[in-house]
């Protein structure tokens, strides 16, 4: 009779090393800056030979990418994974708290504080750091949210329409508090601070976005 094979049901080994390659590219991001890590470096520092890394990723614009988009996701809500009802305004009110919450909580995040001000200190010898930066953070953050918009709007809103609320919308959840977290002046906040800035943020948008659908 044949013996029992216990099936692997964890993360597929290729994953598991694409993430080990993605934990060490953070830290080294983090502790020698984006300009000065190297695709050796990254290599050492996970334990893989160079071509594995090659194997994920292209190049180290192409890492740098995915390491954004993956601290990202830690805190992110799809917006297909948030039911945003179409044209209820409870429904988009629900969905913005929502969004907010894992925002706010994203850019209280020690790593995501310190990549900020890396790219900050990068951005003027290295523009590509904070562009490909902006792309993968910011930016799609503004879309993703504008598309809540849009959508909640039956197409009341444009997409042009949609990203400025996007945007006045992340405006108003940063506040003083990004900025004063970047020179090191205010503590992480609390989960009742997160959801007064939140309830506070959400309120103003919400008058916006129906002066803009009326």
């Amino acid at each position: 009779m044949p013996k029992s094979v216990t099936k692997n049901v964890g993360r597929p080994k290729s994953e598991e090393k694409r993430q080990q390659i993605l934990d060490a590219a953070v830290d080294l991001f983090l502790s020698h800056g984006v300009t000065a890590t190297s695709m050796d470096a990254v290599a050492k520092a996970s334990g893989v030979s160079k071509q594995t890394v090659y194997s994920h990723f292209a190049n180290k614009d192409d890492l740098y990418t995915a390491a954004i988009e993956s601290k990202c996701q830690e805190y992110w809500l799809a917006p297909e994974d948030l039911g945003c009802c179409d044209g209820e305004t409870d429904g988009l009110k629900h969905t913005l708290e929502l969004v907010g919450v894992q925002l706010l909580r994203l850019l209280s995040d020690p790593q995501v504080i310190s990549m900020f001000r890396i790219v900050i200190s990068e951005a003027k010898n290295a523009p590509e750091v904070a562009q490909l930066f902006y792309q993968a953070g910011p930016r799609k953050s503004v879309e993703d949210i504008a598309h809540l918009f849009h959508k909640a709007s039956k197409g009341l809103l444009t997409m042009d329409d949609s990203i400025s609320l996007a945007i006045q919308f992340l405006n108003l959840l940063k506040g003083d508090f990004h900025i004063r977290s970047l020179f090191g002046l205010d503590e992480t906040l609390s989960s009742m601070q997160i959801k007064k800035k939140v309830d506070a943020s959400v309120n103003s948008i919400m008058i916006l976005y129906q002066n803009k659908i009326s």
